[in-house]
């Protein structure tokens, strides 16, 4: 600021003859950096590191520098103590000199209270904490023995030879505390005790954990900060945690994500400055990550994007994704527990899960260690002070349970903080119904399903409870595929996890329904959308929302099929629809029973498998339904109930009116719709073709609304649950008329439903009743309406021959289904 206000009054008074300061500077302007400091018989040190350094003459001429600087005193207690084990100035190298003096400098003129501003388009006030040293990344470039070198491999090529190693390649940021910015962040004394373990006063300033003891000495080429320390340039949060004894085994983990690149841009800048000690090789630390890391290995392989952490913790100029952020305005935070933490939740507590399926850190795989990393990687330190800790979640929104007395100590680097904690914080995905999945080696099939239809998201939502049916790859197989079983020639499926290509494969076995023979291979079945498709839809319907040892013997699934469930843990016993009608029982597997925090996990020995029959088979197959199905195949196809078209293709035929629901289907006998013909009540298709014109029209509509009628939402059982309820259905209410259950004009028409636990009697809004009849076992049977993306009956044989579509190409898009129970009399609601 005093350097912009004498500019403005040279270029004021210039025009006049003689001028105050033609001749010399204003008192109050005071000497260059250099000639204060030298001047200053307290500043003999850092007087010296100036000259031996190379930088006398820079500080001495005009210019636009801040130097932190460390009087005498402090330089002497720096060498009574120090981490680099340095007891006197000539102790030091040229290196660690270089870093003092260039570490403590600022290009640019900065009093303490402008510090805290910076420019990102417009002026931000009070809200900078960083700031970009004078330090080149080629002041230092360390030699790495092999000892030194993380494990793996891209590393272990180097272990014999060791190599000159960048811990990064961007410049060496400082980190300022000033009262201004930890305000306007909201960070109180308490937070910054914890962040830096030193206390601080109203309107003190802190580099780092250092306090700035005298402020804003003006000279004529900038401005001078005394500190009470010496400033030792700190390490980027990775490499603290790589040197920090106390932190070595989540630092291990964290550099199975990282590997050596070759940076020929460095090795030559460095070739240039240094050509009487060139390096053949510099090489770069970096952490796979997309975000500011590398999404390829030093080989150019792509790596997989879930081995990406969710960003480069070791890359000095750190930058926050989130929108508007700037190197001045954020840094990252890593909550990293200390080795007694990882190691007691290993051994003792919730991590006991992994220690029985992998025996050790170092044997658990990267793809589950990473899950583990990325929670405790935070991309913002202002959203992890430890006054915020109660509303710390995670990137799928998950809370994170620490809380500030967890610190253990902590450590602020060059690109953020690093709070070492008591405690781990695992993922949900650790302790939810999806870890045994996870962590199982048996499971790789529905785990990549998991994976690739992101349902890890939706398993590992803690505040609900699942049952979590997961056939083991053993089993995986003899798994009939709607889409082959609407087609002549029908198939199963045994899906398997290809290690080469780390995707699941599927391949089509020839299938006789009648017989159940499996007969030999016919194709294998490589299209990914086809398998993610038909897995998820079995996921959905391998999901029951609650507890499946509750005490009821039906549940309804993600996808709104049924399961029929006996006994409980170990020894119970599952079927979908097409398991009761062919009788097969689905087991717990021997060691298959997971209880989790949100609810159980079942390995089970075959996949489940839902109902292959539609409303329309049944109906059109049983002589039972007779009557009612002539009623409801009668339509034109202006009105028509069973369609088979775009939108509507399905195993056969799809009742219209269905969306993605799971529906009851009443049919009365065939005595009682010959009764309501008789009576008048209602029309046969005879009768109504047999009218012309609007007549004809209305018993069409009449019709309609009655069958429809037959149709209710929501699924219900005799399943020994009592109970009575109303339910809606399919007609609309037209008048003002008023009925049993009050239902107003343009509502749907309702059935009031009773159970006892052994039979249905059914309330019409006429006051009508039926009941369910139970001696013919017409009652409880399961169907799906399928809704394929084509006609089933268009694709190439499952074999891969013939003409049209391909076969591998095709997938489920929807379903409804619905439980069909015979009752004794129609239903009416006039």
């Amino acid at each position: 600021m005093e350097l912009l206000l004498l500019t403005g009054i040279l270029a004021v008074v210039s025009c006049k003859d003689e001028y105050l300061y033609d001749n010399s500077e204003p008192e109050w302007l005071g000497a260059s950096i250099y000639d204060y400091l030298k001047s200053n018989e307290n500043y003999t040190y850092y007087t010296r590191l100036i000259e031996e350094v190379g930088y006398q003459e820079v500080l001495a001429k005009t210019g636009s520098k801040t130097l932190f600087v460390a009087d005498d005193a402090a330089f002497e207690e720096f060498f009574k103590n120090n981490t680099w084990n340095v007891s006197s100035f000539e102790g030091l190298s040229f290196t660690q000199k270089k870093l003092i003096m260039k570490f403590s400098m600022i290009d640019n003129a900065y009093l303490i209270e402008t510090l805290s501003n910076y420019f990102n388009g417009s002026l931000q006030e009070g809200t900078a904490m960083r700031r970009s040293t004078s330090v080149s990344v080629l002041d230092s470039v360390p030699f790495e023995s092999g000892d030194m070198l993380p494990d793996g491999a891209f590393w272990n090529g180097h272990k014999n030879k060791g190599i000159h190693l960048m811990k990064d390649a961007t410049p060496w940021s400082m980190v300022h505390f000033l009262e201004g910015s930890l305000s306007n962040a909201g960070i109180d004394n308490s937070d910054f005790r914890f962040i830096t373990g030193v206390d601080r006063s109203t309107n003190d300033a802190h580099i780092f954990s250092t306090k700035v003891k005298e402020r804003d000495i003006t000279c004529k080429n900038g401005y001078i900060h005394v500190l009470d320390k010496v400033l030792i340039p700190p390490v980027n949060v990775a490499e603290y945690l790589k040197e920090n004894p106390n932190s070595s085994i989540f630092s291990k983990l964290l550099d199975r994500f990282s590997a050596p690149y070759y940076n020929s841009a460095q090795t030559n800048a460095y070739n240039q400055v240094n050509p009487e000690h060139p390096i053949d090789s510099i090489f770069e630390k970096i952490y796979f990550s997309e975000y500011l890391g590398r999404i390829r290995y030093p080989d150019g392989r792509l790596i997989r994007s879930e081995l990406l952490l969710p960003f480069n913790p070791g890359r000095n100029d750190y930058v926050s994704s989130a929108a508007g952020s700037s190197l001045q305005s954020d840094m990252a935070a890593v909550i990293a527990p200390t080795d007694q933490a990882m190691t007691s939740y290993f051994e003792t507590g919730a991590g006991v899960i992994l220690k029985n399926r992998f025996g050790s850190w170092e044997n658990t795989p990267d793809y589950i260690i990473v899950k583990l990393l990325q929670r405790h990687l935070r991309e913002s330190f202002l959203e992890t002070v430890p006054g915020r800790f109660d509303k710390l979640v995670d990137a799928n929104n998950s809370p994170i349970p620490i809380e500030a007395s967890d610190i253990t100590s902590s450590y602020v680097g060059l690109n953020g903080v690093v709070y070492n904690t008591s405690k781990v914080y695992p993922p949900d995905d650790y302790i939810s119904v999806y870890a045994p999945v996870l962590l199982s080696e048996e499971t790789s099939v529905f785990n990549w399903a998991v994976d690739q239809n992101e349902f890890d998201l939706y398993l590992n939502a803690l505040k609900s409870t699942y049952s979590f049916f997961v056939p083991t790859d053993e089993y995986f197989e003899n798994y009939i595929d709607p889409i082959s079983y609407a087609k002549d020639v029908k198939g199963v499926m045994k899906y398997w996890y290809n290690t080469e290509t780390n995707t699941v494969n599927a391949t089509v076995y020839a299938y006789d329904p009648e017989t159940g023979q499996v007969g030999d291979s016919v194709n294998t079945i490589t299209n990914e959308n086809f398998v993610r498709n038909r897995l998820l839809d079995m996921l959905d319907s391998h999901i029951v929302i609650g507890d499946v040892e509750s005490g009821a013997k039906y549940y309804f699934t993600k996808n709104g099929n049924i399961l029929l469930v006996e006994g409980s843990g170990s020894d119970l016993k599952v079927q979908a629809g097409y398991d009761i009608e062919k009788g097969n029982v689905v087991n717990v597997v021997d060691n298959g029973l997971y209880r989790q925090q949100n609810g159980t996990t079942y390995f089970i020995d075959k996949p489940l498998q839902a109902p292959l029959q539609s409303v329309y088979k049944i109906l059109s197959e049983t002589p039972e339904f007779s009557e009612f199905f002539d009623l409801l195949v009668g339509f034109p196809s202006s009105k028509e109930i069973f369609v088979k078209k775009t939108n509507y293709y399905g195993m056969d035929f799809n009742i219209k009116f269905f969306n993605t629901f799971n529906y009851t289907v009443y049919v009365p006998t065939n005595e009682a719709i010959q009764q309501a013909i008789s009576d008048g009540l209602i029309m046969s298709w005879d009768q109504i073709n047999a009218l012309e014109g609007q007549e004809q029209t209305d018993a069409i509509n009449k019709l309609e609304r009655f069958l429809r009628y037959h149709f209710q939402d929501n699924s219900i059982f005799v399943d020994g649950d009592s109970f009575y309820r109303l339910y809606q259905t399919a007609t609309i209410k037209l008048d003002n008329e008023e009925t049993q259950f009050h239902t107003y004009k343009d509502k749907y028409y309702r059935l009031g439903i009773t159970s006892d636990g052994e039979t249905l009697k059914l309330d019409t809004e006429n006051y009508g009743t039926a009941n369910l009849i139970k001696n013919n076992g017409l009652y409880n049977i399961m169907t799906r309406d399928y809704v394929f993306s084509g006609n089933p009956q268009a694709y190439r044989e499952i074999d891969g021959t013939g003409a049209g579509s391909d076969f591998a190409n095709s997938s489920i898009v929807t379903s409804s289904t619905a439980i069909i129970h015979q009752i004794d009399n129609i239903l009416r609601f006039e």
